[in-house]
């Protein structure tokens, strides 16, 4: 935490970027596509390995590294893959980057003391997403260059149980000698000057490239996502578990979440994952993708406070410049008018 432009900060952090705004590694949703144009942009896409096995991870490197030149960031979960399949993740990605740009591992959730000393000496720094003050201290001592605070208002899996600004400046206290950037319902430049006057460097954002136009979103996920008008057309809930228990999500309301009762779990869709098809039982935590078909709206299409401000499918660069420009016009409204200089009397 330490120089005063957002931008400058976080270069130290391993991410080259101009403008200091992360795309959130959804998925499913983060495709190679969607990564290489918010890098081309300016500033950091994300990929998704969630549970791809090495081979599907090795490609899904190289095939973003194929569509830029560009840094990006490769995420993974490791609540989810579990060891034996994090460590076979993680050593696809490292193998699979053969020139010398930087690059990010994004850890959602404390990652196993190992991985940071996995990745000494490669291109990747490590960026780990919590919930907690606590854990944003423990992710420091686990190696994290850069530490992703998530608040409540996030879509998708939440990691704690406070708000964004309280997250925030509980942590700043503790002074870790980290960079903080900021996640969770975060739509425009105004909230990202807030932020930053908290402490944070800068952003993490999912929702707002959900309906991106090379996002790996169902279309009716971003019609539904288009259409909603703010917080109160999400809730959190934990009846998407089937695949990520115990952990409490922010999504779309719908059938399946507004039900008294839980809904009986049977199949309602079919998906394809690393060329195989397979069923989506009700539950799922899987997000309606491209390669979906069935009941879209039962299936868990995650969303952030943000999501009113999502009113149209763009190309990822616009959705970036936007956010941008945004940012400067709020950046420029909160700096002091300058002071006329009279010459002479």
């Amino acid at each position: 935490m330490t120089g005063s432009d957002p931008a400058d900060r976080l270069l130290p952090a391993g991410l080259p970027v101009s403008f200091p705004l992360v795309q959130a590694g959804m998925g499913g949703i983060a495709t190679p596509r969607l990564a290489a144009a918010v890098s081309e942009a300016g500033a950091l896409g994300t990929i998704a390995l969630y549970k791809l096995a090495a081979d599907g991870c090795r490609a899904t490197v190289e095939d973003t590294a194929g569509l830029t030149a560009r840094s990006f960031g490769v995420n993974v979960i490791p609540e989810v893959a579990g060891e034996t399949l994090l460590r076979a993740q993680v050593t696809a990605a490292v193998s699979a980057m053969t020139d010398d740009r930087p690059m990010v591992l994004n850890s959602y959730g404390l990652p196993p003391a190992w991985l940071s000393s996995e990745l000494e000496g490669s291109r990747f720094t490590l960026m780990v997403q919590v919930g907690t003050p606590d854990d944003a201290a423990r992710a420091a001592d686990l190696g994290a260059r850069t530490v992703v605070l998530q608040g409540t208002e996030a879509g998708g899996h939440l990691l704690g149980q406070l708000p964004l600004d309280q997250l925030i400046t509980r942590t700043v206290a503790f002074n870790a000698p980290v960079h903080l950037l900021a996640a969770g319902g975060i739509a425009d430049g105004r909230r990202m000057r807030e932020l930053c006057e908290l402490g944070a460097e800068g952003w993490l954002l999912g929702t707002a490239f959900v309906a991106a136009r090379e996002s790996g979103a169902h279309e009716l996920y971003k019609s539904a996502l288009i259409d909603a008008q703010g917080e109160g057309d999400t809730v959190v809930t934990d009846r998407f578990e089937i695949g990520w228990p115990h952990r409490p999500h922010r999504v779309l309301r719908s059938a399946v979440t507004d039900s008294p009762s839980a809904l009986p779990s049977q199949f309602i869709a079919w998906t394809s994952v690393s060329g195989g098809r397979y069923p989506v039982p009700r539950g799922s935590a899987a997000a309606p993708t491209t390669e979906t078909t069935g009941q879209i709206d039962e299936m868990a299409r995650y969303a952030g406070h943000g999501c009113g401000a999502v009113r149209a499918v763009l190309p990822a660069a616009d959705i970036v410049a936007a956010l941008r420009e945004s940012h400067d016009h709020a950046l420029a409204a909160s700096l002091p008018p300058k002071e006329s200089v009279i010459h002479g009397t």
